[in-house]
């Protein structure tokens, strides 16, 4: 009876281990098995995306090809990337512009190059003769700018628009040309000129900025604006001494109606250096100004 019991336990024994092992062959539930499997499902996918077919040319994963025609540009078009923006001339030489822009093409102070087409309203050619200090034109160029400062860069087209800046300008010009001609010896050694313009209500800020880079090269210093307390803050001024290696110009508009305008303008290198253009009265007409000044000053 013992014998019997032991024969059978044997015989349980081997059918588990076959059954196990049959199972264990058939690959479906051993934990090994699934990682595998996904392994092989994205190898797949990857393979379909950089598969080369027999006549040499890469396929593409789907939908590729449709966003690559979206946004490729046609060779017609290739370079076609110019662009236009309205600017206010400040200065004119044979060798270029000096010019500030008006809007978003590139609205900063900038010295331009000529291009070979100049042409007012109608489209028709004209000369550098025509383009003056105020004028306002419309530029074409390729829309690179030098990083400098004034910017540069040139135009390949230029048109009249027809449009002038504010006339303020040309009188604040010849103003501080003449400021700068007077007592000479008083800007002798600058590095640096300062102008203050806050008081200039008849110009724009770029106007201002244009004015200022100008100035600088009639006093012979580099040209920017700022104001007496701001140069005291910074301690380029000091307040017995003055400005060692600068000079601060400012512009007072008193009034400005009708074309006419009155106005002081000054000079200052230290309390015993300046030079004032006192109660100018300036009137314009036929395009051009004309100013008195009631009263010159030296301390």
């Amino acid at each position: 009876m013992r014998k019997k019991k032991l024969t059978v336990l044997i015989f349980v024994s081997l059918a588990f281990l076959l059954t196990a092992c049959g199972r264990q062959g058939s690959g479906k539930e051993t934990a090994a098995e699934e990682p595998l499997k996904i392994e092989t499902e994205a190898g797949n996918t990857r393979k379909e995306e950089t598969q080369t077919p027999a006549d040499g040319t890469e396929k593409t994963a789907p939908g590729t090809d449709m966003q690559e025609q979206e946004g490729k540009v046609p060779e017609t078009d290739a370079g076609d990337d110019e662009v236009k923006g309205r600017f206010e001339i400040f200065e004119v030489t044979q060798d270029g512009l000096l010019a500030c822009g008006m809007d978003n093409a590139y609205p900063g102070l900038c010295r331009i190059g000529h291009g070979n087409i100049l042409e007012n309203q109608d489209g028709e050619t004209i000369g550098l003769s025509e383009l003056v200090p105020g004028v306002i034109v419309e530029l074409t160029w390729n829309g690179g700018v030098e990083e400098s400062y004034p910017a540069q860069f040139t135009y390949s087209a230029l048109k009249l628009t027809g449009e002038s800046g504010n006339p303020e300008f040309l009188l604040y010009l010849q103003l501080l040309q003449d400021l700068a001609k007077t007592d000479p010896g008083l800007n002798e050694g600058i590095t640096e000129s300062y102008f203050d313009f806050t008081s200039v209500a008849s110009l724009s800020e770029g106007e201002k900025e244009g004015l200022a880079y100008l100035g600088g090269t009639y006093f012979g210093g580099f040209g920017s604006q700022s104001t007496q307390e701001e140069l005291a803050a910074q301690g380029i001024l000091d307040r017995e001494k003055g400005i060692e290696n600068g000079i601060l110009v400012t512009i007072e508009e008193l009034s400005n109606q009708n074309g006419k305008v009155t106005c002081n303008a000054e000079k200052y290198r230290s309390g015993t250096g300046a030079y004032y253009f006192h109660d100018v009265t300036a009137e314009y007409k036929n395009g051009e100004w004309k100013y008195e000044i009631g009263a010159e000053m030296i301390s």
